[in-house]
Order: structure tokens, then C-alpha cells, then sequence
């Protein structure tokens, strides 16, 4: 057994038909491969692997470290960075399908005698996890540290295979602390690495308890582990202290030796969990900004949240199917897994253990441990506010769990086709291919469904549209502007088009729903100093410095032309004005009024509460009118909602710009208030810029060609904001009486409007 990789089946070895299989779901990945960013946190990823930056805790800082090591080995190519970073992720799973087939070999070959059922069930398996929908999709486009995560538990678990042949000898310690230095690595990508400790836990214990006792192997194993997750410990509060452009929780510490020193530290919520001396270090890697409750509270019903989960595994089959359908080939999927799990569990329960394992744990008890709020396409009806929901699809979560469904799928298909193929008698058997295992092959193809029926859903050749979105949304916006977003969707993008590919980087993002740590105005208050003599942000155009120049190249034609006044201040107040000593919220006694500015206004009502992130967004809006324009992003409506500011609002692109003084409709400006009422958007509409940019500016052709939204949780918004935009200018050209230019806003509105209601 200790080398059937090394076996020959036909021409090659299983080693090579694991090679050629890998090399074949690579080649399938970069087939359908992402040719830039995607919305969410992939944008943010690309751009902090690019930039050595440091995205939301707790900071991902192996995936930032091998991401760069990358973007440097690959630039001799020319191709763009999000590609480049793209095919990290489709590397790092072709990898993970590699040591699961290897795996699988060693699963099957200690009960089945013909390797050539070996290798199709090892081929069947791998496949079928290659090209279930979230699997596929995480590897061409989406969040990159999943694929580095799969492709950890994947390494993992064929060590654990080879460990089980050698645990009474040297090499067999060795392989168990090789495993823990791994291990350590892959949780310094993300947690979601650590997911094999249970199975690898009740394996080794099970098969050779005194080995993983022995105080020999159990030291240095826990001393590897340390060394590998070290990564966060040393990296981030090294980096973050250079203050690097995207530095999320600003982990800093005074010392190496708070960083390293454990401590425990009370959450949110009151529960003492143990992590450094350090408290922002700490503070990020319990992910305090993000309020995660105890399991114990559980944010939905478990029938709810397995509910979720259940719709998510609906979707890895065949999503193209419509919901019928595709329900019967869920179940047939499911029966394929449960008939590889049985027979798993009948003839290899020694490497059952750490299987069956490991599937329970990136599963059910995956399902209980997250415990997420209801989803985000279901129960609105029992939940119908939004904050019940998950704020997107969370099936990535499970990536683990999917792909290892698909395995044991086909390690399901590759025994029914055994059994229907086998002699009734053992010593019949065929040595390789017979005549019946040919006349059963059709069986097989069986496999091939998920490939065939998610195809069209997972091709992501043509998606521009995170990329597209970010510049359309830049470049509404006037030199030097302060743009506010509401939060990680509409953000990141933004980052990607000003880090990686240098687009208007003097425009300063805000992110509202980051404003309520005590980090970020401070951060935003160093990037948008003007520059002291002798400084220059491009002398060191990953890191903080002062406000960045407007680069007239890389605007619209309308703004480069137009004059840009550097500001004379910081955009965000000082300290001695109280914006670093607010508290979480404010509650308004009573009725009263507030002042922005001296011509703008508005009312406050008994009750309202206000969050320190909207008395920030008051503060900096003040700060900054005057010296440099304030806009609001089209998704931001919650944000210039809390303080009424419609009133004040011009519509230009995708943005609205807060004018400073009354309005009234002239010339460019039409008061759309009569066609607006009841939407919550602003009603003024300046039609000629707003004609300029969609016309001349904007990047939309390609989302205009695809007959459906592919990301189910930006359909909703993405081409709403693109409608309205089109829309409104519609009816500000029809009532400046340019019928022409109404219509063909009104038409590719209409085409916006399609694409928010396909599914």
C-alpha cells in the first residue's frame, strides 16, 4: 500500500492520472476565468494582495504574502493583476483536486483490488467536486482565500492518508508535524483551514493514540502550529505599522512582544476569549468590529439556518436548472453521496473516521457554529426586516462541505458502476476494462452534470461588471471629492480601480459603516492632509501620506478639463473637535433642528437615534463643503437618509453631489420631484453632466449584452442604481424637450430594469 500512487493503470502511473485530472479542472477554470474583480470581497483581496495591504480582520496575512509572491513572479506576463490573481485562486483548487485524487486513491485502493475502478472513482470524484457550483465559482472570480483554504484541507487530508501507512515510523512522526506546520499556515490564511482538526483529532487517536500522545511528536507539533499561524502575529502588526493605503482594524502594536504575549479579552458581548496583549491586534483577531454573537444566541432558527444551507446545496448541481428541476437532481446527487458514504463507511471505516469526520464538521456542525441570520432569498415573510437577513449569499462558507459532497458523489457513481459491472463470480473479476464495464460506462456520465448544467452560471469570461461599476462610480465624481459609500459591496471596487489600476486616486472613499471604529476617521485623516513641503504620496504609493494629486489623465474628459484646486485641509475634523471621543449612539431628547452649514438645514425628531458613524458622516460633510466636494454614492441611500439630505442632492452619473447653497431648476437642473415622490432619492437631476457621463463615460455595453444578473446578491441593487440613473435622465431630457435623448436613455433603462428582474 505505500505506493499505489507509483501503480501503473494503462499508460500511466495514478500519480499522472492525478496530474492530468488537476491539469484538466485547471484548465477548466482558467476556460472560464474572471478577466478582472468581482464585487465583494474579491475586489479587496486582489487589491491588499497587490499592494501588501491588510484586509478585514483578521487580516488574511498568508494569502497577502503568497498573493504578492505571486503578482511579482507573474508580472513578466503583462496580464492585468485581477487576472493574475484570479488564476492564483484557480491554481490553488486544480492543487486541492490534485491531493483529493491522490487521496481518494488511497481511500479506494485498500478495498478495491482493480485499479482501474480506482482511478474512476478517484476521476468521478474529483470532477464532481471540481464543478459543483460554489466550488467553481469560488475558483475563477470570487473570495481567493477559499481556494487557498480548500487547497489546505485537501494537502491535509492526503497526509493524513499517507500518515495512516507509516504512523509506527519516523517518517510517520514526521508527517504528523508537517501536517501541524500546515495547518498553522492555512489558519493564518483563514480559520476556514482549521476545519480538519476534528477529523484529524479522532483519526489519529483512534489509529495510533501513543503516537499522537507522545510527547516527542505532540510538542513540536504544537510548536509548528505556532510557527505557521505566527504569520498573524508578525506580519500584520509589522505591516499595519507602515500604515499601509488599505490597513482594516489598524492592528498596531507598541511592541513585538505585545504582539505575542497571550492575554484574554472581553468581546462585544462580555465573553472572555483568549488572544494577545496587544489590544488592537487582539481586537481584530476576535473581529470585534463586526459584533459576532456566541453561538448560544442564535441569530435565526437552526430549522431556518439548515434550511439555508439545504438551498445552498440545491445550487451546486445543476444551477441553470430551473427550481424543479433542479431539485431532482439534487436528490439524485445526494443519493450518489449517501451511497458513496455507505459504502465507505462498510469497507473503509479506518479512513471513514477522519472522512466522515470531516464531512459532519464542514456540515452540520459548520451550520450550527456560523450561525448566520436567515438568508438572504428566504423567509421574508416570517423576518421581513433587513437586518434579520445575511446582507448576501453566504454559500461560500461551505465550500469544504460542497466540494467533499461532490466527492463521495462520485465515489457513489464509481460503485454503482462497479457493482452493475462485476462478475457474480470474485474470481471473474477483470483485471482491467472488460466488456460490461464498457457497456455500463453511459452510467458515468452522470458525472458530467454539474460541468454541463453550471457551466453557463460559473463562466465568468465576460463579467466586468464589479470593475466597470467602480469606474463609472469614480469618475461621476469632481476632483478631489469626498465620496461616500454605505459598505463592502460598493467599496471595494472603488479600492481596486484606485490601488491597482490608479484610477482618481484623489478621490477620498468613505465607507459609512466603518466610521463607527476608532479607527478609521483617523486613518482618513492622515490620506486627506494636504501634503507638507517635501512629502509626496508618490514616493510611496502603497502607504499613507497626505492628500494624493488629481491626475488629469485618468479622469473623464469633462473633469479633466475642468479647474482643480487642491484642498486646504483635512476632510476630517481634528481631534480637538470631539470626532475621536464619540459614542456609539446619541439619542435626541427632543424635536429640534440641526445646521450643516448656514444654508442647510434640517430636523431632528424625539427618539432618533443617531450612531457615532452618522455624527461622523455629519462632522466630516461640514468639514469638507467649502474645500472640496462632498458626493453620496447611488447605494448610499441610508446614509444621506439619516440626515434628510435629499433636499440638498444632485444627481451627476452615479453619485449626488451636496450642493452648498438653495437649488432651483435652470438650465442643467430639472427638479424631478413630481416623478421621484415616494422613492427616497433625491429629486434635483443635473441633466447635462449626467448626459455626458452615460453617454460619453460610462462603461456599460458589456452588462447590456448578458440576458441575466449572475450574482444574486447584487441583482437587486447593481442595475437598480444603473435604471434609476438612466430613467431620470430620461425624464429630464423629455421635459427639456430633447424626445431623442429620452428615448434612448428610456431604452437602456428598460435593459437595466430586465437585469434586476432576471434570475
Amino acid at each position: 500500500m505505500g505506493g499505489i500512487e507509483r501503480e501503473k493503470v494503462g499508460p500511466l502511473t495514478l500519480r499522472a492520472w492525478a496530474l492530468l485530472t488537476a491539469l484538466a479542472v485547471w484548465a477548466l477554470y482558467l476556460l472560464t476565468l474572471a478577466p478582472t474583480v468581482g464585487f465583494w470581497d474579491a475586489s479587496e483581496y486582489v487589491t491588499t494582495a497587490h499592494i501588501l495591504g491588510l484586509p478585514h480582520p483578521p487580516g488574511n496575512p498568508f494569502f497577502v504574502v503568497v498573493g504578492r509572491a505571486w503578482d511579482v513572479l507573474t508580472g513578466f506576463t503583462g496580464l492585468p493583476v485581477a487576472l493574475r490573481i484570479n488564476a492564483l485562486g484557480a491554481t490553488f483548487s486544480a492543487g486541492a483536486s490534485l491531493f483529493w485524487f491522490l487521496a481518494v486513491v488511497r481511500i479506494v485502493g485498500r478495498f478495491r483490488e482493480n485499479r482501474h475502478e480506482v482511478l474512476v472513482a478517484a476521476v468521478a470524484a474529483v470532477w464532481i467536486g471540481a464543478t459543483a457550483f460554489t466550488v467553481w465559482t469560488q475558483s475563477n472570480l470570487n473570495e481567493k482565500v477559499y481556494p487557498l483554504s480548500m487547497f489546505v484541507v485537501a494537502l491535509v487530508s492526503y497526509l493524513a492518508m499517507v500518515w495512516m501507512e507509516r504512523a509506527d515510523t519516523v517518517r510517520g512522526n514526521r508527517l504528523l508535524l508537517l501536517i501541524a506546520l500546515v495547518l498553522g499556515l492555512g489558519w493564518a490564511n483563514h480559520t476556514m483551514s482549521m476545519l480538519p482538526g476534528l477529523a484529524l483529532a479522532a483519526f489519529v487517536l483512534l489509529h495510533r493514540w501513543r503516537a499522537a500522545l507522545n510527547p516527542r511528536v505532540l510538542g513540536p507539533a504544537v510548536a509548528l502550529l505556532a510557527v505557521g499561524y505566527s504569520l498573524q502575529f508578525l506580519f500584520v502588526p509589522i505591516r499595519s505599522v507602515q500604515n499601509p493605503i488599505i490597513d482594516e482594524a489598524d492592528p498596531e502594536c507598541p511592541t513585538l512582544a505585545s504582539a505575542v504575549t497571550p492575554r484574554r479579552i472581553d468581546d462585544y458581548y462580555g465573553q472572555s476569549k483568549l488572544a494577545v496583549a496587544c489590544e488592537a491586534l487582539a481586537l481584530s483577531l476576535i473581529r470585534d468590529q463586526y459584533k459576532p454573537p456566541p453561538t448560544t444566541q442564535r441569530q435565526a432558527p437552526l430549522s431556518a439556518q439548515y434550511a439555508n444551507y439545504w438551498q445552498y446545496f440545491d445550487w451546486q448541481w445543476a444551477r441553470s436548472l430551473p427550481p424543479g428541476g433542479r431539485v431532482a437532481v439534487s436528490m439524485l446527487f445526494l443519493f450518489l453521496a449517501l451511497v458513496g458514504l455507505w459504502t465507505h463507511l462498510r469497507k473503509g471505516r479506518k479512513t471513514f473516521v477522519y472522512a466522515g469526520t470531516l464531512l459532519f464538521t464542514v456540515t452540520l456542525l459548520l451550520v450550527y457554529y456560523l450561525n448566520f441570520r436567515y438568508g438572504y432569498s428566504l423567509y421574508w415573510e416570517e423576518a421581513p426586516l433587513l437586518d434579520a437577513h445575511e446582507v448576501r449569499e453566504r454559500d461560500y462558507f461551505f465550500i469544504i462541505g460542497f466540494q467533499l459532497w461532490g466527492i463521495y458523489a462520485g465515489l457513489g457513481l464509481a460503485a454503482l458502476w462497479g457493482r452493475w459491472t462485476a462478475s457474480r463470480e470474485p474470481s471473474a473479476l477483470p483485471a482491467g476494462f472488460g466488456p460490461r464495464h464498457r457497456k455500463a460506462a453511459a452510467l458515468l456520465a452522470l458525472g458530467l452534470i454539474p460541468f454541463l448544467f453550471n457551466f453557463g452560471q460559473a463562466d465568468r469570461t465576460g463579467d466586468h461588471a464589479a470593475r466597470n461599476w467602480a469606474y463609472n462610480m469614480l469618475q461621476s465624481v469632481e476632483p478631489y471629492a469626498v465620496l461616500f459609500t454605505y459598505g463592502d459591496n460598493d467599496t471595494f471596487p472603488l479600492w481596486y480601480m484606485q490601488e491597482v489600476e490608479g484610477l482618481r486616486r484623489d478621490v477620498t472613499v468613505i465607507v459609512q459603516s466603518y466610521l463607527g471604529t476608532d479607527w478609521y476617521h483617523k486613518q482618513l485623516r492622515r490620506l486627506t492632509k494636504p501634503c507638507e513641503p517635501g512629502e509626496s504620496p508618490e514616493d510611496s504609493p502603497t502607504t499613507v501620506v497626505c492628500q494624493r494629486p488629481f491626475d488629469p489623465a485618468t479622469a473623464a474628459d469633462l473633469y479633466a478639463e475642468m479647474p482643480a484646486t487642491p484642498p486646504t485641509r483635512s476632510a476630517i475634523p481634528p481631534p480637538d473637535t470631539g470626532i475621536d471621543d464619540l459614542s456609539q449612539v446619541m439619542s435626541i431628547p427632543e424635536d429640534s433642528t440641526y445646521e450643516l452649514t448656514d444654508r442647510i438645514t434640517g430636523s431632528l425628531r424625539e427618539g432618533d437615534v443617531l450612531s457615532s458613524a452618522d455624527l461622523r458622516v455629519f462632522q466630516i460633510a461640514r468639514q469638507a463643503l467649502g474645500d472640496r466636494p462632498v458626493y453620496f454614492a447611488a447605494t448610499a441611500r441610508l446614509v444621506w437618509d439619516r440626515w434628510q439630505l435629499q433636499p440638498h442632492l444632485v444627481r451627476q452619473g452615479l453619485a449626488f453631489k451636496l450642493a452648498e447653497g438653495p437649488l432651483e431648476a435652470s438650465g442643467p437642473l430639472v427638479d424631478l420631484s413630481e416623478y421621484l415622490r415616494g422613492s427616497g432619492f433625491p429629486a434635483w437631476h443635473d441633466r447635462v453632466r449626467t448626459g455626458q457621463l452615460l453617454e460619453d463615460v460610462f462603461l456599460v455595453d458589456d452588462i447590456l449584452a448578458w440576458d441575466a444578473w449572475p450574482d444574486p446578491s447584487t441583482r437587486s441593487n447593481i442595475p437598480t442604481m444603473y435604471y434609476l440613473a438612466h430613467a431620470s435622465q430620461g425624464i429630464s431630457e423629455e421635459l427639456s424637450g430633447d424626445p431623442d435623448a429620452a428615448e434612448w436613455a428610456y431604452r437602456r433603462a428598460n435593459r437595466f430594469a430586465r437585469l434586476a428582474d432576471s434570475d
